[in-house]
């Protein structure tokens, strides 16, 4: 008995002592930059990143032996890689940049101001010489050949690695000059380039052979596998998000997907991938198993797959390992712990070095003390991208980087942790999973389908792929098929769905539009076909007018005063106000509506009044989207100019057919290729225009065929003799939301004070221009709960309310968590980690509510046990009336007349790459982060509701030395229905 007691006491005190295993994935990526028709390379990333992360993170290794990672290079950044190297590639940065200053157009000088800024303030910041010429083009002052040249040398120097630049004499002595650069020194940069671009692949090899990193690879084009396996994946992500209407089904396209990927990786390094990163960390059931029949050894996702597959998500479980088997054939999985992952990617950079590694290594140690007794072969997944996060850390994040090897290999040494690659374990026991969720390391796949633009993506990819399928049956060119069929793959890379849609902080990317519209269109061409029109209409995201469009009850007259438009929102013409051409006649455009109308006003450039175009020819035209309806026309007539949406209706008013003043609108609708009339008699007296100093509609609703609550995408042309003269906006449209109209009895009613969006009274709006107006769009003003009978509906009052990045539910900047106390239980943390603050012990909260303008960011209900769904809540907003609306099932929340019920209502500022989606708060304002923070346990909540002036301020700055700030809840007696 004791000799079994002693051995159980051996074997548990071996178990404590063996190290928490970490296995560590730098994920290495870049979207294909080849314009598919012109063969020329357009964004200059891959070459950016080339001369500043691929190499110097395999190098730094060299000096951390102990240290093991794993990278993963995905096949079109190792592509992109060679072509710059054999030459066949030179992007469009590079060739303004070598192009000697008198060769250059006024085209591509304006290039070079507009893009070479294009680069983190960090390192603006260190040059006086690039400080000064941002200074300038804020200014708006032109740029003299020395500036141009000074430009051009800053803005290649900067993206190398400040190693690389200090360790050569040549880039230390230009970093050091700062100004009066030659075309030589841009030669020399540019050289430099090549030099470390091409010690990419042959740094990885050698640590590849010496067994201290793994390399692994993605499926060829990096894409969305679950999707091209099945459409119903998308929903299976989130049940919330919408499909796509065509069929996409391609398992065969799958598969050469992951083959194409392996034999590219093969041709390079010689022998086969032991494992891939899902794109995106995008897997399935279906995916998993075409993994394992494709010979992949592992696969690397979240720790939201874990969750979903049936497994609680805790540092018990995502320190196991797992597999999906099928047909003898198994693929195993790890799962990544996103928060640990996440502080590398989004949080460690606002911190000192030695700060972040310590919280890092903490975090590791903490983990390890809880699992190490029940599990001794525990391995840690932390994995993320290994470019994209450094340019915001100090110093590039090599003093980060290196320490935080240093620090490993230090509690390497002492038997507490040890780097491991994936490829190690795969000999190991793995948990078998019955049947693997569908998502992503994002959660789900909202970033990449379910929003308009994004299934329409997807729908003229599947229609392109369709017209393929159909040529081959016919007995088309076989070689044809080939080429037809090699766009089709490249087409489905998941970076094309990223861009599109308002989820991104890039909305409809011009360049990516155009290179996928592109793409589809030599899909067409390849096989001696006319490509669809749709492939011609550019997908752009809203104009921003200085305000949004709200209520309006103008004098309609022709002649406007600022008060009777007080309520609209206004759109500068640029052409309008600079008078580029004689042409340019628009000067803006105002937009408002009431309870039945729209109204538009159009102002003309200084010294034209609207009714001396009267009786000349010419038309002004407002092409909208019609709200239900699908189709529309690429360009407005007389131009081949996409306006940025399809044209689905004209409202026409004939200047020449203008009687006293007044004209009668006419619409028309797009159908098959033509317009047709399409006005109604029944709102003829409704639609009229008034022409005199400036130019007047009134367009009710049912000639926009618009309800309440509808969303329109419309633009104003002006045209005469059939040639366009003019457009506003230029190339994107204006978004107008009408209201809402909101139902049900008001039952609750609560004030915030207005104008204290400022934290514990210390913070900052960030600086870039999307904040503007700087003012009012985290100033939470009242709380109203409506009884609508089945549903409750919050309506959250702003101060101000704009849309900068098109969200869908219409509001870009507010973040929303209510957090409601209403039965005994609870939690005093919240749901997420995020706002960086806990709960009055006394009110533990028991649902959670989350409202952002994507739905993927906030559309959820959570509760305590850790789980939470978008089934029962509704997110959508009245722009007009500075309103979010959240309307919640009663059966999710329904407390009795009578009964005491607590809230607590914070106010974010919504970051998709944030904590939980909160923005940071640093110590002092950046373009793209509050300032304001005293330290490092800053909450980030800008605004909560408390009636009474001081009491927020007073709870949000207690916090620091590692403790958050406790709110205290608003506590109200349930009403009567």
């Amino acid at each position: 008995m004791k000799q079994a007691l002693w051995l159980l006491v051996v074997s548990f005190g071996l178990a404590l002592a063996q190290p928490l295993r970490v296995a560590i994935l730098w994920h290495q990526h870049q979207p294909p930059y080849e314009n598919p028709v012109t063969g020329q390379y357009e964004g200059p990333w891959v070459r950016a990143h080339g001369v500043n992360d691929y190499p110097w993170m395999a190098e730094v290794l060299k000096e951390f032996p102990e240290i093991k990672v794993t990278f993963d290079y995905t096949s079109t950044l190792l592509k992109q890689i060679g072509d710059y190297l054999s030459g066949r590639a030179k992007d469009a940065y590079w060739r303004v940049s070598e192009k000697p200053l008198s060769q250059l157009t006024p085209e591509e000088r304006a290039f070079i101001v507009a893009q070479f800024f294009d680069i983190n303030p960090r390192f603006v910041e260190k040059s006086p010489r690039y400080r000064e010429l941002q200074a300038k083009k804020t200014r708006g002052e032109a740029f003299s050949d020395q500036d141009l040249q000074d430009l051009r040398v800053l803005w290649n120097l900067y993206w190398i690695n400040i190693d690389y630049i200090e360790r050569d004499p040549g880039l230390r002595a230009l970093y050091r000059k700062d100004r009066g650069f030659t075309q030589e020194d841009v030669n020399y940069v540019l050289r430099k380039h090549l030099e470390l671009m091409a010690t990419i692949l042959p740094l990885h090899k050698a640590l590849w052979e010496r067994g201290q990193i793994d390399l692994i690879t993605t499926p060829y084009y990096h894409p969305i596998l679950p999707i091209l396996l099945e459409k119903e994946a998308i929903r299976e992500s989130n049940p919330a998000l919408v499909l796509p209407k065509e069929p996409i089904a391609w398992p065969e396209d799958a598969a050469w997907q992951v083959r194409a990927g392996k034999e590219y990786f093969k041709s390079l390094f010689g022998k086969e991938p032991r494992g891939m990163w899902p794109p995106e960390g995008a897997v399935s059931q279906k995916a998993a198993e075409l993994y394992a029949q494709e010979g992949i050894g592992f696969l690397v996702t979240d720790e939201a797959i874990l969750g979903k597959s049936g497994f609680p998500v805790n540092p018990a479980t995502l320190t196991r390992t797992y597999h999906v088997e099928k047909d003898g054939k198994r693929v195993v999985l790890f799962f990544r712990h996103r928060d640990l992952s996440d502080r590398i990617g989004f949080s460690y950079s606002q911190m000192s070095a030695e700060r972040a590694v310590e919280d890092f290594i903490a975090a590791l140690l903490e983990i390890r003390r809880q699992v190490i007794g029940q599990n001794p072969s525990a391995v840690l997944t932390i994995a993320l991208d290994g470019e994209n996060a450094w340019e915001h850390y100090p110093n590039n994040g090599n003093d980060f980087r290196r320490l935080l090897y240093r620090r490993l290999t230090e509690e390497q040494r002492k038997g507490t942790l040890k780097t491991v690659l994936f490829s190690e374990l795969l000999g190991e026991p793995s948990l078998p999973i019955a049947r693997l969720g569908t998502g992503g390391w994002a959660g789900d796949f909202a970033m990449w389908a379910g929003e308009p633009e994004e299934n329409e993506a997807w729908d003229r990819l599947s229609r392109a792929r369709q017209a393929v399928l159909a040529f081959k049956e016919k007995g088309g060119d076989p070689r044809a098929v080939e080429r037809a069929m090699g766009l089709i793959y490249a087409a489905q890379a998941s970076d094309w769905f990223w861009w599109y849609g308002q989820d991104t902080g890039f909305p409809n990317n011009p360049p990516f539009d155009e290179a996928f519209r592109a793409l589809l269109q030599a899909v067409y061409g390849a096989m001696g076909q006319k490509p669809p029109e749709e492939l011609f209409i550019a997908v752009r995201p809203p104009a921003q007018p200085q305000g949004t469009p709200g209520r309006v009850r103008p004098t309609l007259d022709g002649r406007a005063t600022p008060e009777e438009w007080q309520g609209a929102a206004y759109l500068a013409d640029p052409d309008g106000t600079t008078m580029q051409t004689p042409d340019d006649l628009i000067r803006g455009l105002a937009l408002g509506f009431d309870e039945q109308n729209v109204y538009l006003r159009l102002d003309l450039r200084d010294g034209v009044r609207a009714k001396d175009l009267l009786g000349q020819g010419y038309r002004l035209h407002v092409y909208a989207t019609t709200p239900r309806e699908e189709g529309g026309a690429a360009f407005p007539e007389g131009a081949e100019v996409s306006l940025g949406f399809p044209l689905q209706q004209r409202i026409t008013l004939d200047l020449d057919q203008v009687r006293e003043g007044q004209g009668v609108l006419v619409r028309f609708a797009y159908r098959e290729g033509a317009w047709i009339l399409a006005s109604s008699p029944a709102d003829l007296a409704g639609r009229r225009a008034w022409v005199d100093q400036v130019v007047e509609m009134r367009i009710p609703y049912t000639t926009l065929k618009a309800e309440a609550g509808d969303i329109l995408r419309l633009a104003v042309v002006l045209e005469r003799g059939g040639r366009v003269l003019d457009t506003a906006p230029n190339g994107a449209p204006l978004a107008l939301g009408l209201p809402q109209r909101l139902a049900g009895k008001e039952v609750l009613r609560l004030t915030d004070p207005v104008g204290d969006e400022y934290g514990p009274g210390t913070y900052t709006y960030p600086k870039e221009s999307a904040f503007a107006p700087f003012k009012g769009l985290f100033d939470l003003l009242e709380v109203r709960l409506l009884d609508g009978g089945a549903t409750w509906t919050f309506v959250f009052t702003f101060g101000e309310m704009t849309n900068p990045w098109g969200a869908p539910a219409g509001f870009s900047h507010q973040l929303l968590n209510v957090y409601i106390d209403f039965k005994e239980g609870g939690r005093t943390d919240t749901f997420a980690k995020g706002a960086k603050v806990a709960f009055d012990p006394a009110h533990p909260w028991d649902l959670f509510l989350k409202a952002a303008g994507w739905p993927q960011y906030g559309q959820r209900v959570g509760f305590p046990d850790g789980t939470d769904t978008a089934d029962g809540v509704v997110v959508s907003s009245n722009p007009a009336d500075k309103q979010v609306i959240l309307q919640l099932d009663k059966k999710l929340f329904n407390p009795t007349p009578g009964q005491r019920v607590c809230l607590y209502v914070l106010v974010g500022s919504q970051d998709g790459y944030g904590p939980d989606h909160f923005r940071p708060v640093g110590k002092e304002a950046g373009p793209w982060n509050l300032g304001g923070a005293q330290n490092e346990d800053a909450p980030l909540v800008v605004d909560y509701l408390w009636p009474e002036k001081g009491v927020q301020e007073a709870m949000l700055a207690q916090h620091g030395g590692g403790r958050l700030a406790v709110l205290k809840p608003l506590c109200v007696v349930w009403p009567a229905p």
